[in-house]
């Protein structure tokens, strides 16, 4: 398996994830030979990087903490919330929390698990994939901190629905040096939005709606909308706070190209303690893979190998080129992976 950029793939390789509509819907399912039609197709769909199979027997899983079906039924539900806030509806909490057990499943039931994927987002469905990559990251931050599972829940709510605010903005889509100050004010405006539609949707508790309004606020004040200090953010909105950063800075964006697991990790912590809490950084550092699943990696003893496989316990490595009769090789990052390769 393979994370490769669309230039390089070619018709003798295999889609290794699905590929959803932004309403859940599958339009090529995982196996699919990569066909050079196929491939046109997803460039104009403003993909530019895929997690693919070398040979169609391949079983490593680049999915993530949650299923397919569980991502694609999330997908839907967003899509639908947002599309009730534009015609002016209620949520439908009810679907809400059914999707949202569904991820805390997924999620928990790996005690060792991590976030161990590479970004495959593209500006189109960004705010689905983003708003579900920070639940699903809120919620192993949450693990480790020792949140109980109804806490993770209410946790889970307000990460799923933290951008819903943003339904309404179009600038959001702009080249930073594009954007004006009206622009950045209705950026900014976001945040209450999303608040305003929550703590008036009946069965959502005020937490939830404060994870909306406040997951742009700082420890040091220099946040948004309100400026709060750390010992006034509560914990939830510290979680998503970080969790919003991280999985913003490993996306791709109009205005600037993704960072890696581990420079994003050294990003934040050189902003901690003034822009983030130290221990939800600790959380985040134990919650993420720092060479996630196809992250190419140079060995000790100077061989290339792409990670297949990662957990809190383990790396499993395949060398990109056979040798001394075996291809596979479980690491200690430790001792032996020397460095990630571009």
């Amino acid at each position: 398996m393979r994370y490769l950029p669309l230039e390089e793939i070619n018709e003798e390789m295999f889609l290794a994830h699905a590929i959803f509509s932004n309403d859940g819907k599958i339009l090529l399912n995982k196996g699919t030979r990569l066909t050079p039609s196929y491939v046109r197709r997803l460039r104009d769909m403003h993909y530019s990087y895929l997690y693919v199979y070398e040979r169609k027997d391949e079983k490593w899983d680049c999915t993530g903490p949650i299923s397919d079906n569980i991502r694609s039924e999330a997908m839907g539900v967003l899509w639908n919330s947002l599309i009730s806030v534009i015609e002016r509806r209620a949520l439908n909490t009810q679907q809400i929390t059914f999707v949202l057990e569904g991820i805390l499943r997924d999620v928990l039931q790996r005690q060792d698990g991590l976030f161990d994927i590479i970004d495959i987002k593209t500006p189109d469905n960004y705010i689905y994939n983003h708003s579900i990559n920070v639940c699903i990251l809120s919620i192993l931050m949450g693990r480790q901190l020792k949140l109980e599972r109804d806490q993770l829940k209410e946790l889970a709510i307000g990460a799923f629905l933290h951008d819903l605010g943003k339904v309404y903005l179009k600038s959001s889509l702009k080249k930073l040096e594009e954007l004006s100050t009206q622009d950045i004010a209705q950026i900014k405006q976001h945040t209450k939005k999303g608040f305003d539609i929550l703590r008036t949707t009946p069965g959502f508790t005020i937490k939830i709606a404060n994870i909306a309004y406040q997951h742009h606020e700082r420890e040091d004040g220099s946040g948004y909308p309100l400026g709060l200090i750390g010992e006034d953010i509560p914990l939830y909105s510290k979680i998503v706070a970080l969790a919003d950063s991280y999985d913003a800075m490993v996306s791709k964006r109009i205005y600037r190209e993704s960072l890696w697991n581990d420079q994003v990790l050294i990003e934040l912590e050189k902003e901690t303690p003034r822009k983030y809490d130290p221990e939800v950084v600790s959380a985040l550092r134990q919650s993420v893979a720092v060479y996630p699943i196809g992250s190419i990696v140079q060995l000790s003893d100077g061989q290339s190998a792409v990670v297949v496989e990662v957990s809190s316990s383990k790396t499993v490595l395949q060398y990109l080129e056979v040798s001394a009769g075996f291809s596979e090789v479980r690491a200690d990052l430790e001792t032996k992976i020397e460095k990630r390769l571009a």
